[in-house]
């Protein structure tokens, strides 16, 4: 089974992926490692030929669940995937998972692409403005496999 799950940042994207990839027993992929190699002095943008070699071993797998924000270079996992997700909660909600990010990232030291408030609203609004549209327009060719998702408690209240 091969998942691909997007919406906006701090919707649930990973939360979701996670759920699905333990009682689905599948390995789960954040696009953000695909696109940034992560290191101590601070993250480092991959090229997009690194990213495409990335995405080529991605594809190559039998199973997995891809979350991610990012739509334009990995069109290829829509066209793989046979369901995707998209997450359409409300606007308020999306904040308050921001907000509830942001805090719970400053109490306990967490990483430090959470403790970027003001960044992941304009993000938010940026998606809600622009990439949407672009997203459903892209999205309209795999309307079949399609589920929008738009109360993500429903889907994983029994997480534990």
């Amino acid at each position: 089974m091969k998942i691909r799950i997007i919406g906006p940042v701090g919707s649930g994207k990973t939360t979701l992926a996670h759920y699905l990839g333990r009682t689905m027993n599948l390995p789960v992929t954040s696009l953000d490692d695909i696109n940034w190699e992560r290191q101590d002095s601070g993250d480092r943008h991959r090229t997009i030929a690194e990213r495409h070699v990335l995405l080529d071993r991605l594809l190559q797998q039998d199973d997995w669940v891809v979350e991610g924000v990012q739509f334009r270079d990995g069109q290829s996992l829509f066209e793989a995937a046979d369901k995707i997700y998209v997450i359409d909660i409300p606007y308020w909600q999306n904040v308050y998972y921001i907000v509830k990010r942001y805090i719970k990232s400053l109490i306990s030291d967490g990483p430090k692409q959470y403790k970027q408030l003001c960044i992941f609203l304009e993000w938010q609004k940026k998606w809600r403005k622009h990439d949407c549209d672009e997203i459903n327009k892209l999205l309209k060719f795999y309307h079949t496999k399609v589920t929008v998702i738009k109360n993500l408690r429903c889907l994983t209240k029994n997480k534990n």
